[in-house]
């Protein structure tokens, strides 16, 4: 069924008109020509497109709604970007944050940047971010779509039917991942690909999925990495982006849905960061800005991704978010409801008895220190309630059901929880 459905929106997407024209793929720059720069009339429909796409992708992604990290990642663009490009009338940069644990990012051609938190959540610092932004600044820079769409185009391939194979796969990727018993990988991927494909967003396939080319994203490597140097970044953290990667994906040299995952072999990418690291100068020039800044913005992102990776089933990434996000902001309420919901999964999935009662009493000490930390969270009242009834202990279920409803009287669950109350009480069971 879910394949179907992939197939059907890929039969759409292969019914757009095919151009049979040739034009130059070897363009300028935007930063070589500055101030003079106009884009040509085929690239103003491509620059259309995108906005056309953006609009759609918007109105279903879930967008993570930070103006503080917005800003300070936009601060880390305006310090990548050379002279030339910021000089030019037609292209700024814009970064949204995506709420989707896949390691994604990917740039529209108009200058529209796009990261998902799972990309950020795995960043360590500035250094590391910067090589992702880098990256896809160099794609609008180098007008990496104008060039790819014209080569697909003089090859009478049809750009359209370019972002096919992109879809396809992940489909592939998806249904392999099922068979293999991989469940969460399944869910990963289907996320955001479901999005793209079913949207028909073709410009958004190609960047996020299928990548330009071993030459063009060579190319995006190596202009990121001028842009680091050029701000006073270290590149010597850049290999660090790509072994996080390789880790996680392998370098099994087949597209997926991740950033990087369907460019050149991830293998590649390492030994060319580290190549262009142990070319670093050893003495860094001093770079403005405040480095702690990327650890203020950075943490509840760390925070958040856990979530996400919690309802997906990813409890070890889940659980390595949350131990940093810990050591990061001890004190965070959010942070020991997740631990509480992180040991209530592992609860439901233990077959030892001992095993998954200790993972319950762990939950309830996650969720009542939450609770200390902020009494009007609504979310552990809920839990230490529902952990209190299953237990017996209907004294407290009441008490923390009536503390839930206080805080969140418009809860989606709030008539359940009453059910539950009234129950209860007409029973005698809650203590006055």
């Amino acid at each position: 069924m879910r394949h179907g459905k992939a197939r059907s929106a890929v039969t759409l997407i292969t019914l757009a008109a095919v151009s049979l024209y040739c034009a130059p793929t070897r363009v300028p720059p935007v930063s070589t020509l500055g101030a003079a720069f106009r884009p040509d009339r085929d690239e103003v429909r491509l620059w259309e497109e995108a906005r056309g796409e953006e609009a759609k992708l918007r109105e279903k992604a879930r967008i993570y709604r930070d103006p503080l990290l917005v800003d300070y990642l936009d601060g880390v663009v305006a310090s990548l970007n050379p002279p030339g490009m910021a000089a030019n009338p037609s292209i700024s940069y814009r970064v949204t944050v995506l709420e989707d644990p896949t390691l994604n990012a990917f740039a529209y051609p108009n200058g529209s940047i796009y990261v998902h938190t799972g990309l950020l959540a795995r960043m360590e610092n500035e250094d590391e971010l910067a090589t992702v932004l880098g990256h896809e600044m160099t794609h609008v820079e180098g007008r990496h779509m104008l060039r790819y769409q014209r080569s697909v185009r003089n090859k009478q391939i049809g750009f359209a039917v370019a972002s096919v194979a992109g879809a396809v796969i992940v489909a592939g990727v998806e249904g392999r991942a099922a068979e293999r018993g991989d469940y969460a990988k399944a869910a990963q991927v289907r996320v955001f690909s479901d999005l793209l494909v079913g949207l028909g967003l073709q410009l958004a396939i190609i960047a996020a999925v299928n990548g330009y080319g071993r030459d063009l994203e060579r190319e995006a490597d190596e202009g990121g990495f001028e842009k680091m140097r050029a701000a006073g970044y270290d590149v010597r953290e850049a290999p660090n982006v790509y072994e996080t990667l390789l880790e996680d994906h392998g370098d099994s040299g087949k597209a997926e849905a991740f950033f990087f995952g369907s460019h050149p072999r991830l293998a590649e990418r390492v030994e060319a960061a580290k190549a262009a690291a142990a070319a670093a100068p050893g003495e860094l020039p001093a770079r403005p800005g405040d480095r702690d800044e990327f650890a203020r913005r950075i943490r509840p992102v760390v925070r958040d991704d856990a979530r996400l990776n919690i309802e997906m089933g990813r409890l070890a990434l889940a659980q390595d978010e949350l131990d940093r996000a810990m050591r990061m902001m001890p004190g965070d309420p959010e942070t020991h409801h997740l631990l509480g919901l992180l040991d209530l999964k592992r609860a439901e999935a233990e077959k030892d008895p001992e095993g998954r009662k200790n993972l319950l009493t762990e939950a309830m000490a996650a969720f009542r220190e939450a609770i200390r930390l902020d009494p009007d969270r609504p979310g552990p009242h809920r839990e230490v309630g529902l952990l209190a009834y299953r237990d017996g202990d209907f004294a407290t279920a009441c008490v923390s059901f009536r503390h839930y409803l206080e805080v969140d009287p418009k809860a989606e669950d709030a008539q359940r929880i009453r059910d539950y109350l009234l129950e209860m009480e007409r029973e005698g069971r809650c203590d006055g």
